[in-house]
């Protein structure tokens, strides 16, 4: 493990070279994230999420008329990716950094060449994700991050387009329905314990007691909502991705990469006081 520092007028953000975790994260002299307490990256910090983000029922997916096997990690299911052991290259200036490395694995039909790119300025940080298929056959691609929000007393979503919610068939699996539902649930003060995946439009802002942090995308239309055991009680987990919980099965949301086809998607996080 290699520890890695981007800076500018305030804003600081710590990363490692394993699995390009983001450590911590400062916003013009605010923390932003959770630390994790154990140090597993999917518990605080900010875990990226590649080539799926969300869980992978039976650690099992069919894919162009051939059967692939995932790491089983969520009891019989695989979740959050292949790349959180892999260690990255890393291209680092005072306030940004680039960082590579290639999916190679038995349980994905080709090589994937990953890049990030990371930059922090006086009040945001914006990550960026490039893919590119540099195989013979199409690949699925689902990826998506875990960023842990700390707040003080409460926190609340409020979003610029209609909130849906994705039901499950069963435990943690979509059945490609959704409901709409109302702002106000999206809340601490709500009472509801969350683990669900929503859709919100491009731009959300994630009220947390003394700031407020506004977070837009771009090919990343899905939220998981966490705010679990892992959280602590005083965070909440506002997870952007580009498809749903299960997509190398259900397809929702999966981006089908072709041959030599690249695809990019990306977060921005900036700080509201």
């Amino acid at each position: 493990m290699t520890d890695y520092e981007i800076a500018e007028k305030g804003s600081r953000l710590t990363f490692d070279s394993i699995g390009a975790y983001v450590r911590s994260l400062s916003l013009a002299g605010v923390d932003i994230l959770m630390k994790t307490p154990d140090g597993e990256q999917t518990h605080g910090g900010a875990a990226i999420l590649i080539p799926y983000a969300n869980r992978v029922r039976n650690a099992t997916y069919r894919w162009e008329g051939k059967d692939y096997h995932l790491p089983k990690n969520s009891g019989e299911h695989s979740i959050h990716g292949l790349t959180r052991t892999l260690n990255w290259d890393v291209y680092k200036e005072s306030q940004k950094a680039v960082l590579t490395t290639i999916i190679r694995n038995e349980g994905y039909p080709e090589e994937l060449g990953v890049r990030l790119n990371m930059a922090v300025d006086s009040n945001s940080f914006w990550i960026q994700m490039n893919f590119k298929n540099s195989g013979k056959t199409s690949v699925p691609l689902s990826p998506g991050m875990h960023p842990y929000f700390r707040f003080k007393d409460s926190w609340q979503i409020r979003a610029y387009a209609k909130i849906k919610m994705l039901e499950y068939a069963d435990g943690y699996f979509p059945d490609g329905n959704m409901v709409r539902v109302d702002q106000d649930l999206l809340s601490s003060e709500s009472g509801q314990a969350f683990d669900n995946c929503f859709t919100m439009g491009n731009r959300i802002t994630l009220m947390l007691g003394n700031h407020s942090i506004s977070i837009e995308t771009e090919n990343m239309p899905y939220f998981v909502i966490y705010n679990g055991r892992y959280s602590d009680g005083k965070s909440v987990a506002v997870e952007p991705m580009v498809g749903a919980p299960d997509a190398f099965n259900n397809r929702i949301g999966l981006v089908m990469l072709g041959p030599l086809e690249q695809f990019t998607c990306s977060a921005k996080f900036e700080l509201i006081k």
